[in-house]
């Protein structure tokens, strides 16, 4: 009798590059070794209309896609991520991430070393390396029963939802970095081919960035109460 792996659910987070997009999610194809997971596609938000066209008339046309009627930023579009499907596990990445080969392979044996099978998994991605949960594996178990329901702390706009969850489940001893499974993240802040600049996507967001880091100060001295 042959064992099913778990459902993963891969959601790809997504604004204003849509070529980009379309890589990255040639690269989930190309280079993902498990055998069963899902692709979900969230577009923040339908003013893009330019991503829309590109994913409907590219191969991954019948992937679910879905779009916020209204800016959501990077954190309400992540906790997407958590409500989006029913798999036991999921992915939140963005378009400008590189997965490489057996990357969720790698990391869902990472996940199945916590005593429940249930945590949160960082991946190798060329700048933060362990350190923090820009992208990450997580199951919806520990999500509902460990976090309060919810994936990034909904006070955040854009900014340090990551932060908060990463710091969170070191302390509860529920994070565990793979390093190897490497999702590169083509950033202004990676180095050598996966280096890039800054383009409006990023700078478009800064002005929330002193708020952001305002709340997590603010929480981290409570104990993130």
């Amino acid at each position: 009798m042959t064992s099913v792996e778990p459902e993963v659910g891969v959601c790809m987070l997504t604004y204003k590059r849509p070529q980009q997009l379309i890589k990255a999610l040639s690269w989930i194809k190309e280079r993902t070794t498990y055998p069963n997971y899902k692709i979900y596609v969230i577009i923040d938000y339908e003013s893009d209309s330019a991503t829309l066209h590109t994913l409907k008339t590219s191969p991954f046309a019948k992937e679910h896609i879905e779009m916020f009627s209204s800016r959501a930023e990077c954190v309400k579009a992540t906790n997407r991520c958590y409500s989006i499907g029913k798999e036991p596990y999921f992915v939140y990445l963005s378009d400008d991430m590189e997965v490489t080969k057996g990357w969720l392979t790698k990391a869902m044996k990472c996940m199945q070393t916590f005593p429940d099978k249930n945590g949160l998994v960082v991946f190798k991605d060329g700048i933060q390396n362990g350190n923090n949960a820009c992208a990450g594996l997580v199951s919806r178990e520990y999500v509902r029963t460990g976090l309060g329901d919810t994936l990034f702390h909904p006070q955040y706009v854009h900014y340090c939802g990551d932060t908060e969850l990463f710091r969170r489940s070191k302390l509860m001893d529920k994070v565990k970095y793979c390093p190897t499974s490497v999702v590169w993240h083509r950033h202004f802040q990676a180095q050598g081919v996966h280096k890039v600049a800054k383009d409006a996507v990023y700078t478009d967001s800064l002005p929330v960035w002193p708020g952001d880091r305002k709340i997590l100060a603010e929480r981290t001295q409570r104990g993130f109460k």
